[in-house]
């Protein structure tokens, strides 16, 4: 479970104080699928930051996974996202020089896995993402629909309890988009937590609970299904 209090996050400049989350308290249960909406500079993307111990609170309390991470220094945090995140952005964020394979490989390298035991579950990530057929290609020689296919399966593919997507589908046509909705929406079926940023009304409809995000405050929470 995924638990903040009172968390605040400021950015200070020399000339300027911006409070982009503003006494935020919430809960995210295991296995739950979350979307999180609002306009732009509201504090979604601070808030997925904080959830995916990628940015620290300026003050308030973060249990993840039951683990209070305030105060952690960085080489643990790092274990923690290795271990227990997956990540999928709106940009896809792909290695261009690497094959489809060994993009998502990269997710594996810093674990201790055998070579043997990698590939199989890189092999395993991409059928179940449906774009195994592309395993040699390059990223630009993919879709864009394809590259975030790939890029699910890159989240996937050391099991995660947690996948973060930031405007998963904002780049992608509608079929691309329902078929990255699909693997997120099965994801959060076989157990994983997912929280999603996105702007759509019909792909936060299939989250289980809504959070609207407004001046850094969280205004309205809504469940959507049970």
């Amino acid at each position: 479970m995924l638990k903040l209090t009172n968390v605040c996050k400021t950015y200070r400049t020399t000339d300027i104080e911006t409070l982009a989350l503003d006494d935020v308290s919430l809960e995210i249960g295991a296995g739950e699928f979350v979307a999180i909406m609002g306009p732009s500079g509201c504090g979604k993307s601070t808030l997925l930051n904080v959830l995916g111990l990628l940015d620290s609170p300026t003050s308030g309390a973060y249990e993840f996974f039951g683990e209070d991470v305030a105060g952690y220094p960085e080489k643990t945090l790092t274990r923690l996202r290795r271990d227990k995140l997956g990540f999928v952005f709106q940009s896809f964020n792909l290695i261009d020089d690497l094959t489809v394979a060994e993009n998502v490989e990269v997710a594996l390298i810093y674990r201790r896995d055998a070579g043997g035991e990698r590939r199989s579950r890189v092999a395993e990530a991409l059928e179940r993402v449906g774009i195994a057929h592309r395993a040699g290609h390059r990223p630009q020689q993919l879709s864009g629909g394809q590259q975030q296919r790939v890029a699910v399966a890159r989240a996937l593919v050391s099991r995660p309890k947690l996948i973060l997507a930031d405007e998963p589908t904002g780049n992608l046509d509608t079929a691309n988009g329902e078929a990255v909705m699909a693997l997120l929406t099965q994801a959060a079926a076989d157990g994983v937590t997912v929280v999603m940023v996105t702007h759509s009304l019909a792909h936060a409809a299939l989250a289980q609970r809504s959070i609207k995000l407004l001046d850094g405050r969280v205004v309205s929470e809504t469940l959507l299904a049970a």
